[in-house]
């Protein structure tokens, strides 16, 4: 860890929010390497909680080491705190969607398919996002023409699946769209699987070019504890159609028990619609940790940590956001809750985000 900033040669801002900016910088020590440097603003970290979060938020990111996943370099929680990522010069996938609405079908599934890895990848080691969403997965053009490499990153709310909470409950973080209803309704136990809802989610609005629930955040939070999702284009192959569906079950049980399962599901419709030869009809099961990780409680009616500055796009997307569930009753109950930062860990087994307003994330947008 470095205090100063004098290894780091800031080269030009990318972009500025509540938290601080965002700059692409040298690494001098490392033959001038460019790298993504998120600089914090001097009052990010005043308070003790804050910078233990931080540290921790950190630490768990930089221990994931996956082809998918963004690392983080560096970090510090000195007179001018940072942290710092691999800089990708690409586009994150909801400014691609605000572009160019839905993406064809073979596009959507392979981005699906390398999120759902790197998710894997995380499970594995015992963490979970909490946070999984077009503006979080950062694309750049992959080895072959024409495709997509894709990055996961912003694990700003990323927590162990055996972490204690740290602050009071009644609390979730999360992005009110991408949101799993097992981590609003508070019954049971949040585990690895609100990540494969989140997923599920994100293909959907791949191939849809819009949410499976719009309106104002109340309404969408009801719309994932109590409706079915809108009905996908009739133009999405009917069996990849059902796997979204699948995806998408309220039920944990119900819907894919890994994010490879669903990735790998997606992928076989595909081939059968296209007369490829149909794969294994043994559906692969979660990886070994990732199934050790189902009904790991962790108690509590679904908490945040606060999501302190991981994300390296969130800076600049304001739809990121930390919010609050105050009271999320039983069937047809008022939801109510409301938008600050101020947020406490999941109570859920493992991983994910940052503050609506303080878009605590890094690489913006356009040029994460």
């Amino acid at each position: 860890m470095h205090d100063e900033l004098s290894r780091y040669r800031l080269v030009r801002l990318l972009g500025r929010g509540g938290m601080g900016e965002v700059h692409v910088a040298e690494d001098t020590s490392r033959h001038d390497r460019q790298v993504a440097l998120k600089l914090l603003s001097t009052t990010a970290l005043s308070d003790p909680e804050l910078e233990k979060r931080f540290r921790r938020e950190c630490e768990l990111a930089a221990q994931i080491d996956h082809p998918n996943v963004l690392p983080v370099y560096d970090y510090s929680v000195g007179e001018n705190p940072y942290i710092v990522m691999r800089y990708v010069d690409g586009t994150d996938l909801s400014t691609v969607l605000r572009q160019h609405g839905a993406l064809p079908a073979e596009r959507a599934v392979a981005i699906t398919e390398q999120v759902a890895a790197a998710l894997d990848a995380a499970h594995r080691k015992h963490l979970r996002h909490r946070d999984v969403k077009p503006s979080n997965v950062l694309l750049e053009p992959g080895a072959r023409h024409g495709t997509d490499h894709a990055w996961l990153f912003d694990w700003g709310i990323a927590q162990p699946i055996t972490a204690q909470q740290i602050t009071r409950l009644g609390q979730v973080v999360g992005t009110p769209h991408y949101i799993a209803p097992e981590r609003l309704a508070g019954e049971r136990p949040a585990d690895h699987r609100a990540d494969v809802y989140s997923l599920a989610v994100v293909l959907y609005e791949c191939l849809a070019g819009r949410r499976p629930f719009e309106g104002d955040d109340m309404v969408v939070l009801a719309g994932h504890l109590h409706r079915p999702p809108d009905p996908l284009p009739a133009a999405v192959p009917a069996g990849l159609r059902a796997v979204v569906v699948k995806g998408l079950a309220k039920d944990p049980d119900e819907r894919y028990q890994a994010a490879g399962e669903l990735a790998a599901a997606a992928r076989a419709a595909l081939e059968e619609r296209s007369g490829h030869a149909k794969p294994d009809p043994a559906t692969p099961g979660p990886p070994p940790a990732a199934r050790d990780l189902r009904g790991v409680a962790v108690g509590g009616a679904g908490g945040g940590a606060l999501g302190v500055l991981l994300a390296v796009t969130g800076l600049l997307d304001g739809t990121t956001a930390l919010w609050t569930a105050v009271a999320l009753v039983a069937a047809g109950a008022l939801l109510a809750y409301g938008l600050h930062g101020d947020g406490s860990p999941d109570p859920g087994p493992a991983p994910g985000d940052p503050t609506r307003d303080a878009d605590p994330g890094g690489f913006p947008r356009s040029r994460p």
